[in-house]
């Protein structure tokens, strides 16, 4: 589950959506480097392009601001958030706001990423530009590539995602909750509303649904009547167990497209995005891909023991996942399709469910996320 394997940040200043403008005429290029942060299985192609398509209509300067100013409503408040719901479980010491750094090999690759310099700047969040001598004081282990960074003291990582996710639920048990392994295959109304769940281990009679089930979201809500464009980007990490130099921060490297995350476990490698489907096999070329990247930007990393893995990101379009309650099944709310973001905008979004399912008021406007935008 992608719980497991994400690269653990924890960050209010996350903005951009992952199409921006002039990325189009970069694709050709990542497709062709075989450590590019983009691979397509030709086979799946077909299947995708429809997806890709609606992807690059997101990539204009108009609708990039628009879904920039909805991601920033969602997670502008990641970081206190996460940490008051990891204290009320009891774990708050998985969470390590000790900043982040986002990686530019040059001081003209920063400049030219105007639109997303205005973009971080709306976020009013704190951030500065520091150079080569001052990246080097905070992670001395790292190649001397990197010529300009943001580092963003604010911001920080989770130390082990997969802990923070089981003692969540845990957390939630010892307050009453039940969880049930079984899956779903269909519903039962009753006056328009969803009256059951009709599962392989039985029938269970509800007053409200809640639909969150990552990629695997897409056929329940065709169930209800609605159609969403969810996709799974595929993505991978390394994770090295005993790795010698190693980072101290989250370091967010720019030009690949990928997170570097030291965590409980080990010296973690995340990111890349691979379309092919939910039932083709890891490809192991993206692991040797990750591997060769932190060799490059960790001289004399140890890579002889490791993990790797595979996972599916639940992705949209516009980079927006779906929030809010069904416009045609009044007791039912959907929280999926938070792409890259998901254990960012987690907190945010479990608050916000809750105060729908009992009848609050959410933190923030949910039009942006609505399910029948598309």
């Amino acid at each position: 589950m992608t719980s497991y394997g994400n690269a653990g940040g924890i960050q209010n200043l996350a903005t951009t959506p992952i199409g921006v403008p002039g990325m189009l005429p970069d694709l050709p290029q990542w497709l062709m480097d075989p450590l590019g942060p983009l691979h397509i299985q030709p086979r799946y192609l077909p299947r995708a392009l429809p997806w890709l398509l609606r992807f690059a209509r997101e990539t204009t300067e108009r609708r990039v601001r628009h879904n920039a100013k909805a991601l920033n409503a969602l997670n502008r408040n990641s970081v206190p958030d996460s940490v008051t719901l990891a204290r009320w479980a009891g774990i708050e010491h998985l969470i390590q706001i000790s900043g982040q750094l986002y990686m530019f090999r040059s001081r003209a690759d920063y400049e030219r990423d105007r639109l997303g310099k205005e973009l971080r700047d709306a976020t009013g969040q704190p951030y500065e530009v520091i150079g080569n001598n001052a990246i080097r004081d905070l992670e001395p282990d790292l190649a001397p590539i990197y010529e300009l960074a943001l580092h963003v003291p604010g911001d920080g990582f989770c130390r082990d995602p997969y802990k923070l996710t089981t003692s969540l639920a845990e957390a939630t048990i010892r307050e009453g909750a039940e969880f049930l392994r079984a899956e779903v295959t269909g519903f039962e109304r009753s006056n328009g509303a969803i009256s059951a769940v009709k599962t392989d281990r039985g029938r269970r009679g509800v007053s409200a649904i809640v639909v969150a089930a990552g990629v695997w979201s897409k056929p329940l809500v065709r169930l209800l009547g609605h159609k969403v464009p969810l996709e799974s980007q595929r993505g991978y990490h390394v994770t090295i167990s005993h790795p010698g130099p190693t980072a101290r921060h989250t370091c967010l490297l720019q030009d690949r497209k990928l997170a570097i995350t030291p965590m409980a476990m080990g010296l973690r490698i995340a990111g890349t995005v691979e379309f092919a489907g939910l039932n083709a096999p890891p490809n192991a070329k993206r692991v040797e891909a990750l591997l060769r990247l932190i060799r490059e930007v960790i001289p004399g990393v140890n890579t002889d023991e490791y993990s790797e893995w595979m996972g599916h990101r639940p992705a949209l379009p516009d980079s927006l996942p779906v929030i809010g309650r069904s416009p045609v099944v009044p007791n039912t709310f959907f929280a999926f399709g938070h792409g890259f973001f998901g254990l960012i905008g987690a907190a945010t979004t479990g608050q916000i469910i809750a105060d729908l399912v009992t009848g609050g008021t959410p933190s923030i406007d949910l039009t942006p996320y609505r399910i029948d935008r598309f």
